[in-house]
């Protein structure tokens, strides 16, 4: 809830033993409330940590240089690569848009990888070593 959401799916309890019915959901949507509800009463704010706001901000700056390179790779008659499929596609075909759950898809680069370090989710070099977003993508080209 720290991220202050402004959509929850709820997944119902029912789920793993039979469709939820209307009356299942509903049930679903009350404990989550309650849940959200204790979550907000008195949970310390994690934003507010010095870790986080760290995370927050080294997140930031590597979308923007992930942001710059999509950018990049469009012909300038493109108004918004941002939002163009075909520059989007080119961007997941050299690795700019990657995942390790991509590897054996025709369509993608699916080489990069990723360990949890200090609780964060990395692009790692062949040692295991952290990567930034820069060194990442100079690898590819």
């Amino acid at each position: 809830m720290a991220l202050k959401p402004h959509i929850i799916h709820v997944v119902g309890h029912t789920e793993a033993d039979h469709a939820a019915t209307a009356a299942d959901v509903i049930e679903a949507c009350k404990m989550a409330t309650r849940v959200i509800e204790n979550a907000l009463k008195g949970a310390p704010d994690m934003t507010q940590d010095t870790a986080v706001q760290q995370r927050v901000s080294d997140l930031t700056a590597e979308a923007i240089v992930t942001l710059r390179a999509i950018r990049e790779l469009a012909p300038a008659t493109v108004a918004d690569p941002l939002s163009d499929a075909a520059t989007l596609a080119k961007a997941v075909q050299v690795g700019i848009l990657d995942a390790p759950q991509l590897r054996n898809n025709p369509f993608a680069k699916g080489t990069i990888q990723t360990r949890i370090l200090n609780g964060a989710c990395c692009a790692v070099n062949e040692e295991g070593q952290a990567l930034t977003e820069a060194e990442r993508l100079a690898g590819l080209f």
